[in-house]
């Protein structure tokens, strides 16, 4: 059975499945934006818009030769967004898959008992939020990538293999300003400190403030392009910040350091 109309504009009815569709793809273009916001592909997003309102403004004025032209790049848009946007897209489906990964874990969690997962893995938290914590007082520069379920070959590269269960000395001994491996990220895997001094990309946002260093950069960047989580010790002030999905949380509380190891360690 058909909706009756709400309302009329000129000669277009309205019904409430014109005002849901209106609500859902502003939604989109919301997080889209979000997606792209302080990143250079914003720019090619806007460049590509301008495009094509130029195209149906030439073809409306009848200049059949610019109409021509830019027709051509408009019938292989949406192969040209794929390869140009690859990242975003990637990154994308990685946070809308994860996310409802997340929430289906937390359920069977909630309804299998968390506790005593949580109780089993304790330690392993306690030992690298201790080590955070030294190294903050010390102002020792560390960064540590969780990698949870993501591939981290796929844009981490370099480093030295190690396969080491998580110990405090080791964190503390790695990160030591004498260590050859103190540069660079530690990858933890399934509990494990997989590898040193990795390389990891640096993210390109002018959004993040001119006084955040190196480390934190990089632990934007990679978050920007895989799901995984980054911890960061400041050289400078000392203060331990926290990155996943492009976005850095700085200066976080020891409460706070213990509540997201405990999430995503």
């Amino acid at each position: 059975m058909l909706l009756p109309f709400l309302f009329q504009i000129g000669f277009l009815p309205v019904d409430i499945w014109d005002i849901f569709d209106v609500l859902v793809v502003g939604y989109l273009i919301y997080w889209l934006y979000r997606l792209l916001k302080g990143s250079i592909a914003l720019n090619i997003f806007v460049g590509i818009v301008a495009l094509f309102f130029s195209y149906q403004a030439f073809t409306a004025l009848g200049m059949d030769l610019l109409s021509n032209i830019l027709n051509q790049f408009i019938q292989v848009g949406f192969i040209s967004l794929i390869i140009i946007f690859q990242p975003e897209v990637r990154r994308f489906l990685l946070l809308l898959g994860s996310g409802t990964i997340r929430q289906r874990d937390s359920f069977w969690n909630r309804l299998l008992g968390r506790q005593e997962f949580d109780r089993e893995h304790a330690p392993q938290t306690a030992i690298v939020r201790r080590a955070f914590l030294r190294m903050a007082r010390q102002r020792t520069g560390a960064l540590i990538v969780c990698t949870q379920d993501a591939d981290p070959d796929t844009v981490i590269t370099g480093g030295t293999e190690i396969d080491a269960d998580i110990s405090y000395g080791l964190l503390v001994s790695i990160f030591h300003k004498e260590s050859p491996l103190h540069d660079g990220a530690v990858l933890i895997s399934n509990r494990r400190i997989v590898k040193a001094s990795a390389i990891l990309p640096v993210s390109e946002n002018s959004e993040l403030p001119a006084a955040v260093g190196l480390r934190h950069r990089a632990a934007v960047g990679v978050t920007e392009k895989i799901d995984v989580a980054c911890f960061v010790v400041s050289e400078e002030t000392g203060k331990i910040s926290f990155a996943h999905g492009g976005v850095l949380e700085r200066g976080i509380s020891e409460e706070r350091l213990t509540e997201l190891l405990d999430m995503y360690l």
